[in-house]
């Protein structure tokens, strides 16, 4: 038998991973990218709070549907259990309705981290126009 037509076998693309050390890996992730707004929230609200915060953002992630989106009742059973959904939903609504921090918090935190790069790539072009200058 000739071996010029002998088929190797495929080595798999990705290689095997342990699912639950890539979720906790992906959760750390996670946790470092929000660290500037978890600091900022906990200047604000109680630690429960900040803590729901991060949970949600991993829940709406994890369980998001494109279509219909995901009901409050939805994402408290996502936060604790599907038993316990009713206390995670008033988790999630004491979330939303502390008087002590606005959405204003997110988008400022949000547009400082947009701003960065921006004014890093301005000083990099001021830099570069003062060497050619």
């Amino acid at each position: 038998m000739q071996t010029q037509y002998l088929i190797e076998p495929e080595v798999p693309q990705v290689p095997p991973y342990d699912e639950q050390q890539m979720a906790q890996g992906l959760a750390e992730q996670l946790a470092v990218f929000l660290f500037p707004l978890l600091v900022r929230l906990d200047q604000l609200l109680d630690k429960r709070l900040v803590r729901t915060f991060l949970e949600t953002i991993q829940v709406i992630l994890a369980y998001r549907e494109r279509v219909g989106g995901l009901l409050l009742s939805e994402l408290g059973g996502y936060l604790l259990s599907p038993d316990k959904a009713p206390a995670g939903t008033k988790r999630l609504s004491n979330l939303l309705h502390s008087p002590k921090w606005t959405a204003q918090v997110v988008e400022d935190e949000l547009w400082q981290r947009a701003e960065k790069p921006g004014a890093q790539l301005a000083g990099a072009g001021r830099r570069r126009a003062r060497d050619l200058g």
